[in-house]
């Protein structure tokens, strides 16, 4: 019975000496850690954002400062006889696409709106003519890792003037620089039968909102 206790306070006792080691060994090993900073503040920008998708005629703005409309494209339908029928016009411009750049920093969202005036040729005016906008892609310079906002199809009564949000970025989107980019093909004038021959103009008009609607 002496012996067993002997052996069996010699195997504690081993045990005993390896948990102490164990912790010393790991302590000796190397480490360290550092930072890396950097600021990022809202700036004053002095010269304009080109456009990522140019047209012809030109629909580049100028506009300068943190939160600015770079693009609105022209939009020409081309010439149609007039006839009995209702005339759907297809827009011919390339590239149709309206471009907008958030460089606030502030995520704090931001709408386009358009709205269509009449299409006059001096004294006459297109009547019940009505454009159709449709739902463009979200595109972007490449490595923009904001969320995109939301592009919207619209249809504008160009005989009422009332703006629709074309683009509408919600909190933390559309930050950087974004472009709505349009299938001309689904561009579409649609002009009612009984209106007169003439050389017919528009202007639309876009609104940027610092907020989503």
């Amino acid at each position: 019975m002496k012996f067993k206790k002997v052996l069996i306070g010699g195997i504690v006792s081993s045990a005993t000496v390896f948990s102490l080691v164990s912790p010393s060994f790991a302590a000796t090993a190397n480490g360290a850690t550092s930072t890396g900073h950097i600021q990022l503040i809202t700036g004053a920008p002095t010269t304009s954002v080109d456009p990522i998708y140019p047209n012809t005629p030109d629909g580049s703005t100028g506009n300068i400062g943190p939160l600015t409309i770079d693009n609105v494209s022209p939009l020409e339908f081309g010439s149609y006889e007039v006839s009995g029928q209702n005339i759907t016009a297809t827009a011919t411009t390339t590239n149709p696409n309206a471009q907008v750049t958030d460089a606030r920093g502030t995520g704090a969202g931001w709408t386009l709106q358009v709205s269509s005036s009449p299409f006059t040729d001096g004294s006459k005016t297109l009547n019940g003519a009505i454009l159709n906008l449709p739902t463009g892609t979200a595109q972007t310079v490449p490595g923009n890792v904001s969320a995109a906002p939301q592009m919207n199809a619209v249809s504008l009564d160009t005989s009422a003037g009332t703006a629709i949000n074309l683009i509408t970025a919600q909190a933390n989107q559309g930050m950087g620089t974004w472009v709505d980019l349009m299938d001309n093909s689904q561009i579409k004038l649609t002009v009612p039968s009984g209106n007169l021959a003439g050389d017919y103009t528009a202007t639309l008009t876009w609104t940027l909102v610092d907020a989503p609607q």
